[in-house]
């Protein structure tokens, strides 16, 4: 397996992270799975971002 990439680790958190802002308009769910699905996805973002910054450094800006 190739190494990881810690950028590619910090958009998958931020994926997870748009996820769980949509949480709340899903009508599938309810309160209790919302909570649970919250919770579970909260900590795979933090997850993400922590191995990101163990990887590697974070990217830098573009300077125009």
């Amino acid at each position: 397996m190739a190494d990881l990439d810690p950028h590619t680790l910090r958009v998958a958190a931020s994926l997870v992270r748009g996820r769980i802002a949509t949480l709340k308009l899903d009508p599938r769910m309810d309160g209790l799975q919302r909570l649970g699905a919250h919770r579970t996805l909260t900590q795979l973002a933090i997850d993400l971002e922590v191995s990101a910054d163990h990887v590697g450094p974070q990217r830098r800006g573009r300077k125009a």
